[in-house]
């Protein structure tokens, strides 16, 4: 176990310098006008997505070349190697438009097909979040824990889209967790699930069309953080389009809520 873990804090400089450079791409656009483009699955993207997305795969390709890389905006580059890098340039591109500064540079690092390190960088709080399993959690260096809420009715709880609460397919399972958690807040994206890693929220759920890169590093943070990430079901399933992010004290009564079962 201690060779995993040297081996795993390894990444944490390089992925720290990288993440601090494609920040400052970021703050560039962010202070300037932006062109929008949609995707074909009308989600919005601008140059600020790709240029960053271009500075990390070149970065990490240079540094170390024989792993695989996956990203938003260009796709997969396949390797031999058991390792490969997931890129999101931008978690909360829809924030980056509006000017709320509630998004981040995502990476994850995955061993034999499992993400094993994740990395979000907040580049306009310059807070830098990584972690894992075997090394822990931290925030610019200092450790993160989740919450100790044990009641449902102390829980905050975060959605990225409020929308989500009054119509879609899971509008009243997420209902029926609304009404008896004591606070409900429209915190997106992967900042929401910075806050449960942090111990500032006690649940993060978003229920449909996430794609795998919106979620990858979120198993190996929150699990640094004493946490835990599922589907809606309970189930480890990152292709899902389902994220549950909860303190694990919470995580099976939050369950049998949503699944009408309490």
């Amino acid at each position: 176990m201690a060779n995993v873990t040297d081996d795993l804090l390894s990444f944490f400089p390089v992925l720290s310098e990288l993440s601090i450079k494609a920040g400052a791409i970021i703050r560039r656009y962010y202070n300037a006008p932006l062109e929008v483009e949609l995707k074909a699955d009308n989600s919005p993207v601008t140059q600020a997505d790709r240029e960053v997305e271009t500075f990390l795969r070149e970065s990490l390709e240079k540094r170390f070349p024989g792993f695989s890389i996956l990203g938003e905006e260009f796709g997969e580059t396949n390797k031999s190697s058991a390792y490969r890098w997931i890129i999101d340039p931008i978690d909360g591109t829809k924030s980056f438009v509006l000017k709320t500064p509630l998004f981040g540079t995502m990476i994850a690092l995955e061993r034999d097909g499992a993400p094993v390190l994740g990395s979000i960088y907040f580049p306009i709080q310059d807070q830098h979040l990584i972690g894992s399993a075997e090394t822990g959690t931290f925030l610019n260096s200092a450790p993160c824990r989740v919450s100790q809420t044990a009641r449902l009715s102390e829980a905050t709880m975060l959605l990225t889209n409020p929308r989500t609460l009054i119509d879609g397919e899971h509008s009243e399972r997420l209902a029926r967790l609304a009404r008896k958690v004591r606070l409900v807040r429209g915190m997106g994206d992967c900042y929401g699930y910075h806050l449960v890693a942090r111990g500032l929220a006690d649940v993060m759920i978003e229920p449909a069309a996430l794609k795998y890169y919106d979620v990858a590093p979120m198993p190996p943070i929150l699990e640094g953080a004493g946490g835990t990430f599922t589907t809606l079901g309970g189930d480890f399933d990152l292709s899902s389009g389902q994220g549950l992010a909860t303190n694990r004290l919470l995580h099976e009564e939050i369950l049998r809520v949503i699944n009408g079962e309490d």
